[in-house]
């Protein structure tokens, strides 16, 4: 059956025909686009559906973000608007109580920047929450944790463990563990808690994408695919699609487990034919495979992104998750073996590394189009800018940091916080740009996001750098076409005849973002035609 979307104005963000009147789908495809009198003369037995508000655009693509995580953390109590140690201790002893079976008290996005006494729960503020349950809050960067006495006892970590080679055990002026685990010092809890099984992570990744397409989106990549388990992540994904869950889904997967899975050979075995074990073929035609991802530092919010220059307020410069030319060596393995690239890489230190990597991995080995990509890409200095153009890395950006995260920027950077993520100059240097959330980092709403890519302000009202402002439509062409692009994705991104028929209708016309309560009044999908 063929049906005629009409009654708003549709911003199909195809430059061939960006603003139409009507859009017209068939099979879960759009068939045409064009003036409302037209599609009514060419598709005269087609159903009408007269839209709610006031604009249709192409569903929302958060291509790079967390889904299973996602899932996963609804479960946990939510410390995102805690502001003081007391209300984090409050929430967990809720939690507790409504969860008395539960063998772990879980928490998650708690941010000690946000708190008044400005600094990281301690173990034995949590252990005023419980004494005997083990207790693991999340950071909000997901680069750290906070536990209790009994998490760490179960984990053997005392003043005489080691922090390891990528992380940090912080400790008292007695050097004993506060109870702060940053970036792999985290994985020495983490480790010991109970794993969900392929029936709890269907069940987690059916809730976080019902939860992402109330939002608009309805495309995403999961840019830590294998963290739990790849084989029963892959079955799990599938599965919440065979049951009905709307989002169109990317897996990138971590190097780790592209090693493990054996996708990676040196070149001697795989000159004889031999060794090299492709990716699965997935068997639902919305899951795909995407990029292979890498670390290379950490967060500014816990001060762990490698930076150049040191932080304000620590002194510190932060930390690579690897030694330069172990990072350059994965990346070159990445390169070698066919796959496109992305590196979590936020401080100028860390960003510079991984070009070089790029660079050399062209330069031994070039490939026309290798869409190698940068993730967050937060702090940029001039030559830092040339090598992206020069190399065609792609800027993976999630400006919804700005609303929720710049209070923290600016109190460990000062006025170098300007210099983050500049959209505008990276579009006019011709830098390509894809917007995405890094959810549930941040509570993933594109609305959000988008607002904040137009006007670079944040909650509390301040801004970083307004000159770096964007236009409406190009900030939501980040959000479509660009994580299209990002992803390889030739099937959505636009309202494209031929493409998959996956859009949202708006309350209010893009172009007015800034200035009004934007919201997401429907979402369509092409399984709804289908």
């Amino acid at each position: 059956m063929q049906t005629l979307f009409e009654g708003a104005l549709i911003y199909t963000m195809d430059n061939r025909a960006p603003l139409v009147e009507s859009l017209v789908v068939e099979a879960g495809r759009v068939v045409a686009v064009g003036s409302r009198e037209e599609m009514r003369d060419r598709f005269p037995h087609a159903r009408r559906v007269e839209l709610e508000g006031k604009a249709v655009v192409p569903a929302f693509n958060d291509c790079h973000c967390h889904i299973l995580s996602l899932g996963l953390d609804l479960a946990k109590a939510d410390l995102r608007g805690c502001r003081s140690i007391a209300e984090i201790q409050n929430a967990l002893r809720a939690w507790a109580s409504q969860n008395p079976e539960a063998p772990w008290i879980l928490g998650r996005a708690y941010d000690q920047n946000r708190l008044q006494e400005l600094r990281h729960i301690t173990r034995q503020e949590l252990d005023a929450v419980s004494a005997d349950r083990p207790i693991y809050l999340n950071h909000v960067s997901k680069h750290g944790a906070a536990v209790n006495s009994a998490a760490l006892k179960v984990a053997g970590i005392h003043r005489e463990t080691p922090n390891p080679d990528d992380g940090v055990i912080m400790r008292d002026e007695r050097g004993e563990p506060m109870g702060i685990l940053l970036e792999s010092a985290s994985n020495l809890v983490s480790r010991h808690m109970p794993k969900p099984d392929e029936a709890q992570m269907t069940e987690a990744i059916s809730l976080a994408t019902r939860d992402m397409a109330r939002r608009g989106i309805l495309a995403a990549s999961d840019a830590t695919a294998g963290w739990q388990n790849l084989t029963a992540e892959i079955a799990a994904y599938t599965r919440a699609l065979e049951q009905g869950a709307p989002v169109r889904m990317t897996l990138m997967p971590t190097f780790g487990s592209a090693a493990r899975a054996g996708w990676f050979q040196n070149e001697a075995a795989d000159s004889e034919g031999g060794g090299r074990s492709a990716p699965p073929i997935l068997s639902h035609p919305n899951l795909r495979w995407g990029c292979i991802k890498l670390f290379a530092d950490g967060a500014l919010t816990t001060r762990t992104a490698a930076m150049r220059e040191p932080y304000i307020d620590t002194g510190g410069r932060g930390v690579l998750m690897y030694e330069a030319e172990e990072l350059i060596g994965r990346i070159l393995t990445i390169h070698r073996a066919g796959f496109q690239c992305a590196v979590h890489a936020i401080g100028d230190h860390a960003i510079e590394v991984v070009l070089q990597g790029y660079r050399r991995a062209q330069e031994e080995r070039p490939r026309e189009d290798a869409r190698h990509r940068i993730e967050h890409a937060m702090l940029m200095a001039e030559d830092l800018l040339d090598e992206m153009v020069a190399l065609g890395v792609v800027a993976v950006s999630q400006p919804e940091f700005f609303w929720w995260l710049a209070p923290a920027y600016l109190q460990g950077l000062g006025d170098r916080a300007l210099q983050l993520k500049p959209h505008k100059t990276w579009l006019q240097r011709g830098i390509p740009v894809a917007f995405s959330s890094d959810q549930p980092v941040v509570p993933g709403d594109p609305i959000v996001g988008w607002r904040a890519a137009v006007t670079r302000q944040a909650q509390d009202g301040s801004a970083l750098d307004p000159s770096e402002c964007l236009d409406p439509l190009a900030a939501l062409r980040l959000f479509t076409v660009g994580s299209a692009y990002a992803t390889f994705d030739n099937e959505i991104g636009s309202l494209t005849p031929g493409k998959q028929a996956r859009f949202v209708t708006l309350s209010e016309r893009p172009e007015q973002i800034a200035d009004s309560e934007m919201k997401v009044l429907q979402t369509f999908c092409e399984t709804d035609f289908c």
